[in-house]
């Protein structure tokens, strides 16, 4: 390789510190300069369009604060929008990231838990969405915007969830962190175990490169939406958008998961419902290997 390829090779990005950038956003002509933008997403506008939708008299006090967001937030091309940046904190102004706090109190769910047979429920609290049972604790949680809920009647929360949990995960198992977007790193950091009275299941984790969050779920719950299993589900009318995973879990004929290796560990899970079986083998890494799909009857089916 020459010099010159190796020039080329080289990705760059400038940088400007944190504190500079948000102290940018300490200011509320600002913010309702970036929400002005925000009205018309797919358009330019033009300086005296802009001035009139925020309410600042004075146009040179107004100039100064539009210039303090040019770079960071707002680009002047034929007129100013929004840049990438800029959108994502008018998005996260509307989801509720910085300004809401909800909450729902706990509600019944339609199926039962899988370890005990209690009764599942759904809540909202922390900034997290709760899928557990009232019996044994057990369940899931995971990340929600707060300012969504009022999108939804509570009977629509847990299909809300359960598309939400749906993009969280395949974010994740798509090499991004749902944070800050930085590069995650999976591993299969725990095969099932535990006690009869206290099972624990498997869990993947994935931990970004630039913020360190580390993103964590099931092992079964990384298989059931790899494109072949979520497949198999959606076949047997089996949803998986109404409602959180282990739902969908509850119907099937056999759902189990067997430790093909401890070091380096691997783990392969099972579905079978109505005379199909599908499995997926997961690595060290966190990624799935292979998928097989076969009648339960042991005839030959399919290999990915």
């Amino acid at each position: 390789m020459t010099d010159e390829s190796r020039r080329e090779d080289v990705v760059t990005v400038d940088r400007t510190p944190p504190d500079e950038v948000f102290g940018l956003l300490a200011n509320d002509v600002r913010v309702d300069i970036l929400r002005a933008l925000a009205e018309t997403p797919d358009d330019s506008v033009s300086f005296s369009d802009l001035h009139d939708r925020v309410a600042v008299a004075d146009s040179g006090n107004f100039n100064y604060h539009l210039e303090r967001l040019r770079g960071s937030f707002v680009r002047e091309a034929d007129g100013y929008e929004l840049t990438l940046a800029g959108e994502q904190i008018v998005g996260a102004l509307l989801a509720g990231t910085y300004t809401a706090d909800a909450s729902v109190d706990q509600f019944e769910l339609d199926w039962d838990c899988l370890l005990c047979g209690g009764t599942m429920t759904a809540a909202y609290r922390e900034e997290r969405a709760w899928i557990t049972c009232r019996d044994c604790g057990k369940g899931a949680r995971f990340p929600f915007p707060p300012g969504s809920l009022e999108q939804f009647d509570r009977a629509e929360l847990p299909a809300a969830f359960a598309r939400w949990l749906r993009t969280f995960v395949q974010r994740a198992t798509t090499g991004f962190c749902y944070v800050c977007a930085g590069r995650v790193d999976g591993e299969l950091a725990r095969l099932p175990g535990g006690t009869e009275d206290d099972p624990k299941p498997s869990r993947v984790t994935y931990e970004c490169r630039r913020c360190d969050r580390v993103t964590q779920f099931s092992g079964s719950t990384l298989a059931t939406y790899y494109p072949e299993v979520e497949a198999f589900f959606f076949e047997h009318d089996l949803e998986l958008l109404e409602g959180h995973a282990s739902r969908a879990w509850s119907k099937l004929d056999e759902f189990d998961s067997e430790i093909l290796s401890e070091d380096p560990p691997r783990l392969e899970v099972r579905f079978a419902f109505g005379g199909e079986r599908v499995t997926a083998e997961i690595t060290p890494d966190a990624e799935i290997e292979t998928v097989r799909r076969c009648q339960t009857d042991g005839e030959t089916g399919t290999e990915r």
